[in-house]
């Protein structure tokens, strides 16, 4: 049987943004992320030491942005319009992002379970790794999140196992 990956409680993941981002965070339930193809979104891929799929994230582009935007002390607002224009994360946004997503890594580890480390940030649409793939369409366990950043914004998260 493969091992399964704990995801973390919603209050968990709260604090573990408001202490990265320096800021309050609310995290409250759903509503269901479902990706847009005329829209970008971000997909963390989460694997065991092994190489098997651990859990997915998957970020839409409002949090995406304010996350990175956020960590990154950059301003929201011309940060967001130039977002809007390009349509997806620049070259920094997009590594302030990957590091909120490396550091909430943590949270998907547990004593009881091999241990997990980020391997795939990527955007959506995009190729995906067939095993994530599967996991994205068919997971054993899902969180749908709307996150909210003071001072950034809001935007959504899908966490699945």
């Amino acid at each position: 049987m493969a091992a399964r990956c704990p995801l973390p409680a919603r209050a968990s993941f709260r604090d573990l943004l408001r202490d990265l981002l320096g800021r309050p965070v609310t995290v409250r339930p759903g509503p269901d992320l479902e990706l847009d193809p005329e829209r970008m979104s971000y997909l963390s891929g989460f694997r065991f030491d092994d190489g098997e799929v651990a859990a997915i994230a998957v970020t839409d582009l409002d949090l995406s942005t304010a996350a990175g935007a956020a960590i990154g002390a950059m301003p929201p607002q011309e940060t967001r319009q130039e977002v809007d224009a390009a349509g997806e994360l620049d070259g920094d946004l997009a590594e302030f992002m990957h590091e909120v997503i490396n550091v909430a890594s943590r949270l998907l580890n547990s004593p009881t379970t091999p241990h997990v480390v980020l391997r795939e940030f990527r955007p959506v649409p995009g190729e995906v790794a067939e095993d994530l793939a599967a996991v994205a369409t068919n997971p054993a366990v899902r969180h749908d999140w709307t996150v909210s950043v003071e001072g950034y914004g809001e935007g959504r998260i899908a966490l699945l196992s």
